[in-house]
């Protein structure tokens, strides 16, 4: 029992609560993993307070996403490793930012016209990003 306990505990990682703590990781692909998690966890919190009216935090959360997964994006790059020779790290940043995006579009269509001016930038630097990565992983080996 404790073992499976201690697995599970293992397993199991806090999501850092800041983004002072994702850019004090010094292993590189680490901080990237940590911090597309951080996003994905601020971007549901996003969700929850739209759906509580509190727009002023939606936006703040919305921007930390968008921050989140640039931190990633530069930790990817100061590993010196290609997306196309190396794809592990980003494929997974990939596939979590693609869900991250598929739950903005749904949040887009529950907000009026008038509140999605605040989703437009973040989105569309995650989008960005996402791209970037997709491209490079299925980009040619040199």
């Amino acid at each position: 029992m404790t073992s499976i306990l201690i697995l599970t505990v293992l397993l199991t990682q806090a999501v850092p609560t800041s983004l002072d703590q994702i850019r004090a990781d010094a292993n590189l692909e680490h901080r990237a993993k940590i911090a597309v998690e951080f996003a994905a966890a601020v971007e549901k919190s996003a969700e929850t307070e739209y759906s509580n009216g509190d727009m002023a935090a939606v936006a703040t959360s919305l921007k930390n996403m968008a921050t989140a997964i640039e931190i990633a994006k530069q930790a990817l790059e100061q590993t010196g490793k290609t997306a196309n020779r190396n794809p592990g790290p980003y494929k997974s940043a990939e596939l979590k930012t693609q869900a991250i995006l598929a739950r903005l579009n749904d949040l887009e269509k529950r907000m009026d016209s008038d509140e999605r001016a605040v989703l437009e930038g973040p989105r569309n630097r995650v989008q960005e990003i996402h791209d970037a990565w997709f491209d490079g992983i299925m980009s040619k080996k040199k």
